[in-house]
């Protein structure tokens, strides 16, 4: 039932694996992390699924829970993700880079719009 309703999301995952496992095995040369986005995407979807598993328990007829539940989940996203910012500052030894951090930030914020846009639609 999960890859069914979350379609979009599984595809942007399945399609940036892809993507980093085909750059990292053959050699490519970008100006980005791929493990770094790939430990992201991974991160991204294990939350998506989380907060799937939350909404299946929210009463679908009361909008108020609904919202308080989608806002709560994008939340909890966003703190995860602070504090593993924070944590991979402090253990890094070498910056991030910029098109790193922005490739990191769409997948977010891809994954925030589908997970959100699924939640509200009516079913």
């Amino acid at each position: 039932m999960f890859l069914k309703k979350n379609i979009s999301s599984f595809l942007i995952f399945i399609i940036v694996l892809v993507a980093g496992q085909t750059i990292l095995f053959n050699g490519i040369v970008v100006p980005i992390k791929i493990n770094f986005i790939l430990t992201v995407n991974m991160m991204l979807f294990a939350m998506v699924y989380l907060n799937y598993l939350r909404l299946q328990r929210v009463d679908k007829n009361n909008p108020n829970a609904l919202i308080r539940s989608v806002m709560l989940g994008t939340l909890f996203k966003l703190i995860v993700f602070a504090g593993a910012a924070l944590t991979y500052v402090k253990q890094a030894k070498e910056p991030v880079g910029y098109p790193t951090l922005l490739a990191s930030m769409s997948l977010y914020l891809a994954y925030t719009w589908l997970e959100i846009k699924e939640a509200v639609q009516k079913k």
